[in-house]
């Protein structure tokens, strides 16, 4: 526990800075002796002028050129190491809390893409979460830049930083090799560039494949819609048809086997119309296998389709049946055809050897 918090980027950070708080506090050490330093060259340029041996000075103002150079270069490196720690620790901050950023992007937009889910049971549906999508894959296309515009910037630091700047950015509470503490940095932001890197092909495969699915969902629904409007068409041509039939008993007898006629003909048009439905079942029953739930509205049309059909099928049989009746009972080969062929007080018989005649 102690060394996973110990590698926590918090824990790193809050190094990183204490460090810079050391550099800080050296530097305010060394302003601190800045009178010192004051005061040792003045009474060193005194003594020089009070010194009348040539080779006494010469070594004295040696001495002094010398403690003036480490001085100089004493705050020039202590200034350099303090911009150099707050430069590295503001880059490598800002580069830790973007990876750290887009890592809860993608996750956020993964979560988004779930939440588009299940594929929705007819045409508009889908068609409406076609363009939740694509307005979706805008996002990314938008957000593609970005993220790699930072795994590149994290390629670039790692690279030009070296181990010896990257050791200083912050210390472990256990002493370690500096080459130790540069890699742990290189590694915290590897993983995290890894992660993103991974997390963003993922989405992108998450995206394409619910892409592929809304694609095939939508052919096969609008297929089914194709289907199931022509079979509705067809449907209602015959029932027009049908809505035109008289009663039987309103026909006249001579009409009988024309209307016969014409009802077979009817019965012979709508037969293939079995074909029609059963490809609007079968297109129902493959997107039942996909796992695509059917709208209410797609169910209560496919129930509505199939009704219309059996009815269709038991009026014309019914038809049929009802005109052969009549054609035996009222048409000519029977007696009461006979009956009402003449008008009374005549009647019409028919002789044994088929010759009709009158009686009054």
């Amino acid at each position: 526990m102690q060394q996973d918090q110990c590698c926590s980027p918090r824990f790193k950070l809050k190094m990183l800075h204490r460090k810079t708080y050391h550099v800080k506090d050296l530097q305010g050490e060394i302003e601190a002796h800045t009178d010192i330093y004051h005061n040792l060259d003045e009474n060193g340029q005194k003594i020089l002028r009070s010194l009348e041996s040539s080779d006494e000075a010469a070594l004295l103002q040696r001495r002094l050129d010398n403690m003036n150079f480490k001085w100089s270069e004493l705050r020039k490196k202590s200034l350099n190491i303090r911009s150099h720690l707050e430069a590295s620790s503001d880059q490598w901050k800002r580069l830790h809390l973007s990876l750290q950023e887009l890592l809860v992007w993608l996750q956020l937009k993964d979560d988004e893409l779930n939440r588009q889910a299940p594929i929705g049971g007819d045409v508009p549906a889908v068609q409406k979460q076609n363009d939740v999508h694509r307005a979706f894959k805008r996002e990314l296309k938008t957000k593609e830049p970005v993220i790699m515009s930072t795994l590149e910037t994290v390629r670039v630091f790692l690279t030009e930083q070296p181990l010896e700047g990257l050791e200083k950015l912050y210390q472990e509470p256990r002493e370690l090799p500096p080459e130790e503490r540069a890699q742990n940095v290189t590694r915290l932001l590897r993983k995290q560039a890894e992660e993103v890197n991974t997390e963003w092909d993922k989405l992108n495969l998450h995206s394409a494949d619910w892409q592929r699915k809304l694609d095939e969902a939508l052919e096969r629904l609008q297929k089914l819609q194709e289907a199931a409007d022509e079979l509705d068409l067809k449907l209602r041509q015959a029932e027009v048809i049908k809505g035109s039939w008289q009663p039987v008993g309103d026909l006249l007898i001579d009409s009988l086997q024309d209307h016969l006629e014409k009802v077979k003909v009817l019965r012979g048009e709508t037969a293939p119309l079995k074909e029609n439905v059963n490809q609007v079942n079968d297109l129902a029953r493959q997107l039942t296998t996909l796992g695509i739930q059917l709208s209410p509205y797609t169910l209560s049309t496919l129930e509505d389709l199939n009704t219309r059909w059996k009815l269709l099928q038991v009026a014309v049989e019914d038809r049929v049946r009802q005109l052969h009746e009549a054609h035996r009972d009222f048409g000519p080969a029977s007696q009461h055809f006979l009956s009402t062929s003449v008008q009374g007080p005549w009647e019409r018989a028919i002789s044994p050897n088929k010759v009709p005649y009158y009686i009054k």
